[in-house]
């Protein structure tokens, strides 16, 4: 099985299995509140039918009339039965058939007494009137609490099915998303390690060689010195993709410092950097909350990449608020490697005889974004780039 699907079934088995034990929780506490409201009205139905009963000598007709119009509307009853207390035996066994023992000598201490008896439930408790001493005994076939009962099992069941795939197509979904950014942060990495690893093995190993060749034979000052130049200018290769892979890493990892954070114009960080063969056109200058170092060094990336590649093509910055529009008119960039430009030490494949480490573009993406501006492009072969910068 994948991981995503591991993972998407481990997370909605633990969320579903939580949502079942809150719907038995609900459905048990539910079923409870049900069965003590059937109760409470099968009470007053009893104290109503005993008030009819023995209360109508009692009391005028107006009253005598509404305790019996509150019987009729009261919760229907399959037994009613008055015990005299008188005869104490006989009333024990006639209570027998509804109460255990206990029940009965609480029911004697003047308790209320609910009790169930098959599928018929009932309430039982001790009538005083002027004619004796009575236990009032109501029996209910309750279908109500059963009704209620099959509706919530029925409808927690159907909310539990509806939890169960609403949560299991987010976990995939979540899952898929989060083990596609893991893959695609491990390749990258991946892919980053590969290529700084071939690009200062490159200079490494043409350092060894000349050095090889230094120590093979005894050499004429000036061979010494073209050795040494050599050597040299690896040595410097080396030094300028450590300190790119520094400066990648510090911007792509790196925290933002606050304190280096101001308003300044785009115009002031763009113009210095247009020099000979690049046309700078301020249609709409603006102003931006950043580190300005760092943006200066974004857009020096951003336009000596397009000098680099435009063939000796005038390359042309724009300021229009809120984009900057860097244009060159050079090679391009095949479309099928558009996406992948940005990535740390990828070079297309159309520039391999021009000199480069292919970080400049990364560096300078990593950093724009750090500012909360993004950075588009668009190229067509032998027509030229345009990078877009929208702050």
């Amino acid at each position: 099985m994948k991981t995503g699907s591991k993972i998407s079934l481990i997370y909605s088995g633990i969320t579903i299995g939580l949502v079942v034990i809150t719907a038995l929780l609900f459905l048990f506490v539910a079923s409870d509140y049900t069965n003590d409201i059937y109760y409470h009205y099968l009470e007053e139905k009893a104290h109503a039918l005993a008030e009819e009963k023995f209360s109508e000598d009692e009391l005028d007709p107006v009253k005598y009339r509404n305790v019996v119009i509150r019987r009729q509307n009261s919760i229907p009853t399959s037994e009613e039965l008055f015990i005299n207390l008188a005869d104490r035996p006989s009333a024990i066994g006639q209570l027998s058939r509804y109460l255990d023992e206990e029940e009965i000598k609480r029911l004697l201490r003047d308790e209320t007494i609910d009790f169930e008896n098959g599928e018929e439930v009932g309430t039982a408790f001790v009538y005083y009137d002027n004619t004796g001493t009575f236990a009032v005994v109501v029996v209910s076939r309750n279908p109500f609490i059963g009704d209620i009962n099959r509706v919530l099992l029925w409808g927690l069941l159907l909310l539990v099915l509806l939890s169960a795939g609403v949560l299991y197509l987010i976990s995939r979904i979540y899952a898929n998303r989060m083990l596609d950014r893991i893959d695609k942060d491990y390749q990258t990495e991946k892919m980053f390690v590969n290529n700084a690893s071939h690009e200062i093995n490159n200079p490494l190993t043409a350092i060894q060689g000349e050095c090889e060749v230094a120590l093979m034979m005894d050499h004429q000052p000036a061979e010494y010195r073209d050795i040494l130049e050599r050597i040299s200018k690896e040595t410097n290769r080396i030094v300028v993709i450590m300190r790119e892979l520094l400066q990648y890493s510090h911007a792509h990892n790196g925290r933002i410092d606050e304190s280096r954070m101001q308003q300044t114009s785009l115009s002031s960080i763009v113009l210095p950097e247009c020099t000979d063969g690049v046309e700078a056109i301020v249609l709409q200058d603006f102003t931006i909350d950043a580190d300005a170092e760092l943006l200066r060094m974004a857009i020096h990336n951003l336009i000596s990449n397009a000098v680099k590649y435009s063939n000796g093509n005038p390359v042309t910055v724009t300021i229009r608020q809120p984009e900057l529009v860097i244009e060159d008119r050079g090679i391009g960039i095949p479309e099928s490697e558009l996406q992948s430009i940005f990535q740390p030490f990828y070079r297309a494949s159309n520039v391999k005889a021009v000199s480069g480490n292919g970080v400049g573009l990364a560096l300078a993406k990593s950093i724009l974004e750090r500012f909360g501006a993004s950075i588009t492009v668009s190229s067509h072969i032998e027509e030229g780039t345009v990078f877009r910068v929208t702050f």
